[in-house]
This record gives C-alpha cells, structure tokens and sequence, in this order.
C-alpha cells in the first residue's frame, strides 16, 4: 500500500541554536582521511556525550548538554554519525528533540520530537530516521524522518504500539521498525512512501534493536524478554522472513555486525556478558565474560572491522521494562579485539552510559 504520512509536521530551525559554550575538551573539526574515528556514546544520567579517539581508545572530549541549556534530565539515549563524519546526532529523551552537532562538537541544529530513541543516517541522502524511545509507555505510533541538512522533519505513521527498534538497510532503500508491544515489524520504502507490516505469531519477545547485515540480506532482532537473536531474510525488503533463532543471553540489546558479515556482537544487558554469533551457520561461538561488563547497552564497530565496542549502563536493573533509577556510577565502554574475541580496553565515560555509534575515518 502507498500512503501519505497521516502527520505531516514540519520545522525549519535556525541554525546557531545555542552560545558558542562547546565541550569539555575539543577536537579539530577535520574530516580527512587522517583524522581518526570517533566513537560517541550518551550519557543517559549526566546529560553528556564522551567523545572516543578509536585509534588511542581514551575519551577526548565530554560535550555537556547542560552548557547547551538543556535541563539536567535531558536524557540523552543514542547517537548517529553522518557518512563522513563532518555531523553527529543525539536524542534527547527528556529534552524532547534531536540536536546536530558539527565534528568540532558545536550544536549547529534541532528538530523537536517527542521522546525521541533510536537513530539512522541515511547512506547517501539528506535524511536521519527517528524513532521513540522505550521509556515512553504510549509514545505515538509514527517515526520522524528528518532533513539533515535544515533539520526540518516530517512524521510517518506506522500503525502499532510502541515503535523502537530502528534500522536501514546498507542503500538506504528501506526502513525496518519493530514494536516493543507485540511481534509485529514494519518496513518503510522511503522512495514510494511504502509501508508494509509482518507479524510473527507466538509469544512476544520485545523488539529492542535491529541490525542489518552488511549486504542488506540479512535482517537480525534482539529479543529482550526471549532472550534470542531473530534472523531474518530480507530478500524481499517489504516482507522479511524469519528464517532462525539464536539463543543468546538475557535481555540482549543492541547487536552489531562486523563489516565483513561473519559475525554479530549482542550485548546481554542482564547477563553482564557478549556473544558472538557467526552468520554462516548462526551458532554461538564465545560468550565474552569480564568485570568491565556492567549492562551492555549500546555498541559499534570501528570501520576497519577491528574493533567492536559495547557501552554499559553500570546501574542496577529494576526490570520495569527497561526503566532504570538515576545513578552516578560512571558508566564504561568495553572495547572488544574481533580478531581474538578479548576485551583490550574498559573506558570510563558518565553515568548509564546507553546508545553510541561509531564514526569513519
């Protein structure tokens, strides 16, 4: 079916949004081949954003919100970084907006949203998908699609409770949305303003987060209360097939594949551990356990395929559904060697450390 968006809204926001107050520390605004990856994780209780150097694996800047004249629980969740680098994004739950800020870490642009979750950058087009965040218990049932470039955004409805899980596939042809409320994905053809939506029967499992694989043929979901990696067909974009599932642990968050396609990285928030899943036959083949594990949430992997690095909450679970007390324990990053499966690095960065991404080089 071919719909018109149901809520059309759209912002033009001016750009110097804020005073020229910048991060903590800085980093030169370059974009180069030179210039190292960044990775970018949210601070969920700090208000903030750690800004990681990838190559010395040490946090080079804390972009405080606050100095931006965001409220203490702004509640920013995830982050999304543009093709080159040049921009990044973060969504602010309590602060209900999306904020642009350039690689020098100063805020360039917004775009109202209510309760804004996860993130995806558009391959090759000016455009950034939105969605809602899990904290909301009856967030409306519409996805933002923003213009990058003026942060002027339009909304989509997709026509099922509680949308959260976000992904693109790798030509930017599509959009995939799953439902914390029930079995239930919707995928969106951005060019025909396409919409189709897939049940599966059984008992729900909580969609938290997609990931596709490098070759977009491959569509895998995180099942928070199955506790399994749901692998999909994507073949035939409009209408993914579930084809298998992985056991993995408890509560699994956000996978990630690494660039090659021969493996996912699934955090399981509630077992304090990874596993590694390979994608020729989707078995488990390492659970990584160590003390520098505490919630894994959010990750990302380096652009050389490297590196996979998993953010962690480090706050007690009180397993309302995803909802967590406000802490001021220091959340941490856990950088993963792909070639050897050990951690090689624990990073501290701010309190319940949740959503990251991971930008080129």
């Amino acid at each position: 079916m071919r719909i018109n968006p149901l809520h059309r809204i759209v912002w033009t926001l001016a750009i110097g949004l804020a005073p020229s107050a910048c991060a903590s520390a800085q980093h030169a605004a370059s974009s180069s081949p030179a210039s190292p990856a960044y990775a970018y994780v949210a601070n969920q209780d700090a208000a903030s954003v750690s800004v990681i150097d990838t190559d010395a694996r040490s946090v080079v800047a804390t972009v405080d919100l606050q100095r931006f004249g965001f409220a203490a629980n702004a509640r920013p969740h995830h982050t999304a970084v543009e093709p080159d680098g040049a921009f990044w994004y973060v969504t602010l739950i309590g602060g209900g907006a999306v904020l642009k800020f350039n690689r020098a870490n100063a805020l360039v642009g917004r775009a109202d949203f209510e309760v804004p979750g996860l993130l995806a950058v558009h391959p090759t087009r000016d455009l950034l998908i939105v969605g809602r965040s899990m904290m909301a218990v009856n967030p409306p049932q519409r996805i933002g699609i923003i213009r990058r470039s003026d942060m002027s955004i339009e909304e989509v409805d997709i026509f099922f409770a509680r949308p959260h899980a976000l992904a693109m596939d790798p030509r930017g042809e599509h959009v995939y949305v799953g439902s914390l409320a029930a079995n239930q994905m919707a995928t969106y053809d951005i060019e025909q303003e396409r919409l189709e939506l897939s049940d599966l029967p059984g008992d729900p499992h909580v969609y938290v987060q997609f990931a596709v694989s490098p070759d977009g043929r491959r569509l895998v979901a995180t099942g928070q209360l199955s506790g399994k990696l749901l692998v999909f067909d994507t073949t035939d974009p409009m209408s993914p097939t579930l084809t298998t599932t992985v056991d993995v642990g408890r509560g699994p968050w956000h996978p990630v594949f690494t660039p090659d396609g021969r493996e996912v990285y699934v955090g399981n928030l509630e077992d304090n551990t990874v596993s590694v899943v390979e994608t020729e036959g989707w078995t488990v083949t390492n659970v990584i356990r160590h003390e520098g594990f505490a919630q894994p949430h959010g990750s990302g992997v380096t652009p050389d395929g490297r590196y996979v690095y998993i953010s962690n909450r480090n706050v007690h679970d009180d397993h309302s559904g995803g909802h967590m007390a406000a802490s001021t324990a220091l959340g941490r990053v856990v950088v993963i060697d792909t070639r050897t499966h050990a951690v090689v690095s624990v990073i501290e960065t701010g309190p319940y450390s949740a959503g990251m991404s991971i930008g080129p080089q």
